[in-house]
Protein backbone atom coordinates (compact mmCIF):
# COMPACT_ATOMS: atom_id res chain seq x y z
CA UNK A 1 0.00 0.00 0.00
CA UNK A 2 1.51 3.39 -0.97
CA UNK A 3 2.21 5.83 1.85
CA UNK A 4 2.50 9.54 0.97
CA UNK A 5 5.52 11.13 2.64
CA UNK A 6 4.14 14.68 2.57
CA UNK A 7 6.38 15.99 -0.18
CA UNK A 8 5.42 17.02 -3.70
CA UNK A 9 6.96 18.58 -6.80
CA UNK A 10 5.26 21.37 -8.74
CA UNK A 11 7.75 21.47 -11.58
CA UNK A 12 10.56 19.50 -13.18
CA UNK A 13 13.34 21.21 -11.22
CA UNK A 14 11.63 20.40 -7.91
CA UNK A 15 11.30 16.78 -9.05
CA UNK A 16 15.01 16.66 -9.86
CA UNK A 17 16.01 18.15 -6.50
CA UNK A 18 13.77 15.72 -4.60
CA UNK A 19 15.20 12.74 -6.46
CA UNK A 20 18.69 13.76 -5.37
CA UNK A 21 17.66 13.80 -1.70
CA UNK A 22 14.84 11.33 -1.03
CA UNK A 23 15.30 7.85 0.40
CA UNK A 24 15.78 4.98 -2.03
CA UNK A 25 12.49 3.45 -0.88
CA UNK A 26 10.69 6.39 -2.51
CA UNK A 27 12.57 5.91 -5.76
CA UNK A 28 11.85 2.18 -5.62
CA UNK A 29 8.13 2.76 -5.23
CA UNK A 30 7.80 5.12 -8.19
CA UNK A 31 10.01 3.01 -10.46
CA UNK A 32 8.72 -0.47 -9.54
CA UNK A 33 6.08 -0.87 -6.85
CA UNK A 34 3.54 1.47 -8.44
CA UNK A 35 2.81 -1.41 -10.84
CA UNK A 36 0.81 -2.96 -8.03
CA UNK A 37 -1.73 -0.12 -8.02
CA UNK A 38 -5.28 -1.44 -7.98
CA UNK A 39 -6.26 0.69 -10.94
CA UNK A 40 -3.76 0.09 -13.71
CA UNK A 41 -3.08 3.17 -15.86
CA UNK A 42 -4.15 3.09 -19.48
CA UNK A 43 -0.91 4.71 -20.64
CA UNK A 44 2.03 2.51 -21.53
CA UNK A 45 4.62 4.10 -19.27
CA UNK A 46 6.84 1.82 -17.17
CA UNK A 47 7.32 4.23 -14.25
CA UNK A 48 5.48 7.08 -12.56
CA UNK A 49 8.01 9.74 -13.51
CA UNK A 50 7.35 9.15 -17.21
CA UNK A 51 3.61 9.04 -16.60
CA UNK A 52 3.73 12.37 -14.75
CA UNK A 53 5.77 13.98 -17.52
CA UNK A 54 3.16 12.94 -20.06
CA UNK A 55 0.02 13.73 -18.08
CA UNK A 56 0.97 16.63 -15.79
CA UNK A 57 3.63 18.37 -17.86
CA UNK A 58 2.11 17.47 -21.22
CA UNK A 59 5.64 16.65 -22.39
CA UNK A 60 5.71 13.50 -24.51
CA UNK A 61 9.40 13.92 -25.35
CA UNK A 62 10.44 13.85 -21.70
CA UNK A 63 8.02 10.98 -21.02
CA UNK A 64 9.71 8.99 -23.77
CA UNK A 65 13.17 9.64 -22.33
CA UNK A 66 12.05 8.57 -18.86
CA UNK A 67 10.43 5.46 -20.33
CA UNK A 68 13.39 4.33 -22.37
CA UNK A 69 15.95 3.51 -19.67
CA UNK A 70 15.93 0.06 -18.04
CA UNK A 71 16.70 0.11 -14.28
CA UNK A 72 17.67 -3.57 -14.43
CA UNK A 73 20.72 -2.55 -16.45
CA UNK A 74 22.17 -1.17 -13.20
CA UNK A 75 23.60 -2.98 -10.18
CA UNK A 76 21.88 -1.01 -7.43
CA UNK A 77 19.36 1.74 -6.72
CA UNK A 78 22.07 4.37 -6.32
CA UNK A 79 22.95 3.83 -9.98
CA UNK A 80 19.26 3.87 -10.96
CA UNK A 81 18.82 7.18 -9.14
CA UNK A 82 21.80 8.67 -10.95
CA UNK A 83 20.44 7.51 -14.30
CA UNK A 84 17.14 9.32 -13.70
CA UNK A 85 18.94 12.41 -12.40
CA UNK A 86 21.16 12.44 -15.50
CA UNK A 87 18.11 12.28 -17.79
CA UNK A 88 16.44 15.22 -16.02
CA UNK A 89 19.59 17.32 -15.81
CA UNK A 90 20.33 16.87 -19.50
CA UNK A 91 16.75 17.67 -20.42
CA UNK A 92 16.62 20.83 -18.30
CA UNK A 93 19.92 21.98 -19.77
CA UNK A 94 18.51 21.91 -23.31
CA UNK A 95 15.22 23.76 -22.73
CA UNK A 96 14.68 27.51 -22.15
CA UNK A 97 12.20 27.19 -19.28
CA UNK A 98 11.29 24.86 -16.39
CA UNK A 99 8.11 22.84 -17.12
CA UNK A 100 5.40 23.18 -14.46
CA UNK A 101 2.62 20.73 -13.69
CA UNK A 102 -0.95 21.73 -14.30
CA UNK A 103 -2.83 22.73 -11.16
CA UNK A 104 -3.86 19.63 -9.22
CA UNK A 105 -1.34 17.43 -11.04
CA UNK A 106 1.66 17.93 -8.75
CA UNK A 107 3.89 14.90 -8.22
CA UNK A 108 3.16 13.43 -4.78
CA UNK A 109 6.00 11.28 -3.47
CA UNK A 110 5.18 7.97 -1.81
CA UNK A 111 6.97 5.00 -0.39
CA UNK A 112 5.81 1.46 0.30
CA UNK A 113 7.01 -1.60 2.14
CA UNK A 114 6.71 -5.20 0.94
CA UNK A 115 4.62 -7.66 2.92
CA UNK A 116 5.11 -11.26 1.80
CA UNK A 117 2.50 -13.94 2.55
CA UNK A 118 2.93 -17.56 1.56
CA UNK A 119 0.04 -18.76 -0.60
CA UNK A 120 -1.50 -22.24 -0.67
CA UNK A 121 -0.61 -22.67 -4.34
CA UNK A 122 2.34 -25.00 -4.80
CA UNK A 123 4.13 -26.71 -7.67
CA UNK A 124 6.38 -29.77 -7.56
CA UNK A 125 6.61 -30.39 -11.30
CA UNK A 126 6.65 -28.21 -14.38
CA UNK A 127 3.18 -29.45 -15.19
CA UNK A 128 1.94 -28.19 -11.81
CA UNK A 129 3.92 -25.00 -12.32
CA UNK A 130 2.05 -24.20 -15.54
CA UNK A 131 -1.27 -24.84 -13.84
CA UNK A 132 -0.34 -22.78 -10.77
CA UNK A 133 0.97 -19.87 -12.81
CA UNK A 134 -2.53 -19.30 -14.20
CA UNK A 135 -3.96 -19.20 -10.67
CA UNK A 136 -1.63 -16.85 -8.84
CA UNK A 137 -2.36 -13.13 -8.69
CA UNK A 138 -0.36 -10.49 -10.49
CA UNK A 139 1.12 -9.40 -7.16
CA UNK A 140 2.80 -12.81 -7.03
CA UNK A 141 4.21 -12.25 -10.52
CA UNK A 142 5.60 -8.93 -9.31
CA UNK A 143 7.24 -10.46 -6.24
CA UNK A 144 8.82 -13.42 -8.01
CA UNK A 145 10.10 -11.35 -10.95
CA UNK A 146 10.66 -7.72 -9.96
CA UNK A 147 11.51 -8.11 -6.28
CA UNK A 148 13.58 -11.22 -6.96
CA UNK A 149 15.91 -9.48 -9.39
CA UNK A 150 17.15 -7.29 -6.54
CA UNK A 151 16.77 -9.88 -3.77
CA UNK A 152 18.68 -12.78 -5.34
CA UNK A 153 21.72 -10.70 -6.18
CA UNK A 154 22.10 -12.54 -9.50
CA UNK A 155 21.88 -10.33 -12.58
CA UNK A 156 18.64 -10.89 -14.52
CA UNK A 157 17.68 -13.84 -12.27
CA UNK A 158 14.18 -14.40 -10.87
CA UNK A 159 12.54 -16.93 -8.57
CA UNK A 160 10.89 -18.90 -11.39
CA UNK A 161 14.00 -19.40 -13.52
CA UNK A 162 16.06 -20.08 -10.40
CA UNK A 163 13.60 -22.83 -9.36
CA UNK A 164 13.61 -24.39 -12.84
CA UNK A 165 17.41 -24.25 -13.04
CA UNK A 166 17.87 -25.78 -9.59
CA UNK A 167 15.36 -28.60 -10.00
CA UNK A 168 15.27 -29.43 -13.70
CA UNK A 169 18.29 -27.87 -15.39
CA UNK A 170 16.89 -26.82 -18.80
CA UNK A 171 19.51 -24.13 -19.49
CA UNK A 172 17.87 -22.92 -22.71
CA UNK A 173 14.54 -22.33 -20.96
CA UNK A 174 16.26 -20.63 -18.02
CA UNK A 175 18.16 -18.33 -20.38
CA UNK A 176 14.97 -17.49 -22.30
CA UNK A 177 13.11 -16.58 -19.09
CA UNK A 178 15.99 -14.41 -17.89
CA UNK A 179 16.03 -12.76 -21.28
CA UNK A 180 12.50 -11.37 -20.86
CA UNK A 181 12.76 -7.58 -20.79
CA UNK A 182 10.36 -7.45 -17.86
CA UNK A 183 10.53 -3.72 -17.18
CA UNK A 184 8.74 -2.95 -20.42
CA UNK A 185 6.03 -5.59 -19.97
CA UNK A 186 2.89 -5.45 -17.88
CA UNK A 187 2.57 -8.13 -15.19
CA UNK A 188 -0.10 -9.89 -17.23
CA UNK A 189 2.14 -9.85 -20.31
CA UNK A 190 5.00 -11.30 -18.27
CA UNK A 191 2.81 -14.22 -17.19
CA UNK A 192 1.64 -14.87 -20.76
CA UNK A 193 5.20 -14.63 -22.05
CA UNK A 194 6.48 -17.04 -19.40
CA UNK A 195 3.79 -19.60 -20.25
CA UNK A 196 4.59 -19.19 -23.93
CA UNK A 197 8.29 -19.84 -23.34
CA UNK A 198 7.59 -22.99 -21.35
CA UNK A 199 5.27 -24.22 -24.09
CA UNK A 200 7.91 -23.44 -26.71
CA UNK A 201 10.60 -25.42 -24.87
CA UNK A 202 8.50 -28.27 -23.56
CA UNK A 203 5.93 -28.86 -26.29
CA UNK A 204 2.34 -29.38 -25.15
CA UNK A 205 3.14 -29.76 -21.45
CA UNK A 206 1.33 -26.60 -20.40
CA UNK A 207 -1.57 -27.18 -22.81
CA UNK A 208 -2.50 -30.32 -20.88
CA UNK A 209 -3.24 -28.22 -17.80
CA UNK A 210 -6.12 -26.39 -19.46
Amino acid sequence: MPMPIGKKAHNLRELLQALRELDESVLYYHIFQSRLAITQPAEEYPNEFARWAANALQDSKLAEKLSSFDPFDYDNLAQVRQAVVDILEEYLWDIPYVPWARSGFEFHFCEASTVVMRSQIRAHTLLEFCESLRKVGLDSMYYHFFEARWRLGVRKADDFSFWIETNFGLPELVAAIRGIDIYFYSLREIRDTLLGLIHQHLGDLCDRTQ
